[in-house]
């Protein structure tokens, strides 16, 4: 008969582990239930290395595309709602599999819910779809399955996403203004120079008298972007994938994101944002008992930036040898005193997840703010750009006429 290797808790919180002899996963889920306890993992270990290699893969097809961000919360809601109205995890995620509209998701939660009805805790079977379940995300869960709590884990991971997607939309919401204002600006540059000013070309070409000098700058660009614009576009697509490839290096990738921390204008809307997020990912990994080093790995890998990718792996190697967090990041000369002096504080009163919760919350703050500045600067900045575009093309096709009339005189 197999034997299962068991881990459950019971209502106390208290662990328990050993081994059962059954025909069958479920039959062992059920003996632990009978006793009280709540499974969290319950593996074969009579199983053939064959079959466990098979158990282990991703069923093809399944897992290949991604859930979407709002899925994703949306699926973390509904689990919650129904493991709080008394449901089992098992009959949750069935529920929750069965509904329509979905197809990824209906694919991802039936394989999930055979994982789970077959031993594995809900954290072990989201790590087979890394895209539609970030790192951060199965950590929560696994953090939440081991200290019982799985709802608040889950309601952290739902408070979590949702305060990044509204930073992300504050931030994409304030750009979206300016550059369409930019683009149908330059639109409309481009459509005088193509089509209005080759028509005041054929004018002035009958007219005997030299022409000013911005008109025939004009007249010089008109000319050179009807005959030759495939060159631009050419050059200007080579730059672009150029830009692109270099930026994906690492030389590139370091030079660019620390050009971003120190971009005039932006500097302060793109580093609260960063502080924002590295402050919130830890500090809800942290409250929610990822340990340290493993918090710091994930943050690592959804800071974003080069920059504050290679403090964060600096500030790891710190903590591992007995440091603080403020001390190394303090030293660092890319987070403020601000940032720092507030972990330091949290640090000395044993907080340090409240104060990086409160760091989130300032820098949200801060963001909010930055993001009014950067409106009110740059709206006004493209309207004088654009007005001195248009205005420099219509005195310039203006100015020979005022030639003309002034000989006639």
């Amino acid at each position: 008969m197999p034997e299962f290797q068991f881990q459950a808790k019971d209502g106390n919180g208290q662990s328990h582990q050993g081994k059962l002899e059954s025909r069958e996963r479920r039959e062992v889920l059920q003996e632990l239930r009978s006793r009280g306890w709540v499974p969290i993992s319950v593996t074969e270990t009579s199983a053939t290395p064959e079959k466990k290699s098979k158990s282990a893969k991703t069923p093809i097809g399944i897992g290949n595309g991604k859930l979407s961000l709002r899925a994703l919360l949306q699926f973390s809601t509904d689990l919650r709602d129904l493991l709080a109205a008394g449901m089992t995890l098992g009959s949750a995620i069935k529920k929750l599999s069965q509904q329509s509209g979905n197809l990824q998701r209906t694919a991802v939660l039936t394989q999930v819910h055979e994982d789970i009805v077959q031993g594995l805790s809900l954290s072990d079977s989201l790590k087979k779809y890394p895209k539609s379940f970030p790192e951060f995300y199965v950590s929560l869960i696994q953090a939440g399955e081991a200290s019982g709590q799985l709802q608040d884990a889950l309601q952290n991971a739902v408070r979590h996403y949702e305060r990044a997607a509204e930073a992300r939309e504050q931030v994409v919401g304030a750009l979206v203004y300016p550059l369409l204002v930019a683009f149908f600006g330059f639109l409309v540059i481009i459509f005088c120079l193509v089509y209005v000013i080759p028509k005041f070309t054929q004018i002035f070409s009958d007219m005997d008298q030299i022409l000013p000098l911005p008109t025939r700058i004009l007249i010089v660009l008109s000319n050179s972007l009807i005959h030759y614009g495939w060159i631009f576009l050419v050059l200007g697509a080579l730059i672009i994938i150029g830009f692109g490839r270099w930026r994906k290096t690492e030389k590139g990738r370091m030079t660019w994101h620390r050009f971003q921390l120190h971009v005039p204008i932006f500097q302060e809307l793109i580093r609260s944002a960063a502080y924002a997020n590295f402050a919130r990912t830890l500090s809800n990994l942290l409250v929610n008992g990822v340990p340290v080093l493993t918090a710091l790995d994930i943050v690592k890998k959804t800071a974003n930036n080069a920059v504050l990718e290679k403090e964060i792996g600096k500030l790891k190697l710190r903590v591992t040898d007995g440091s603080s967090l403020s001390v190394p990041l303090s030293e660092s000369g890319v987070f403020p005193d601000l940032f720092t002096d507030m972990l330091s504080v949290g640090e000395e009163a044993g907080q340090v997840p409240r104060s990086l919760a409160q760091i989130a919350r300032r820098y949200d703050d801060e963001l909010t703010r930055s993001i009014k500045r950067v409106t009110t600067v740059i709206e006004p900045l493209l309207m004088v750009l654009i007005a001195a575009g248009v205005g420099f093309v219509a005195i310039s096709m203006l100015l020979p006429l005022f030639q003309l009339t002034q000989g006639l005189q």
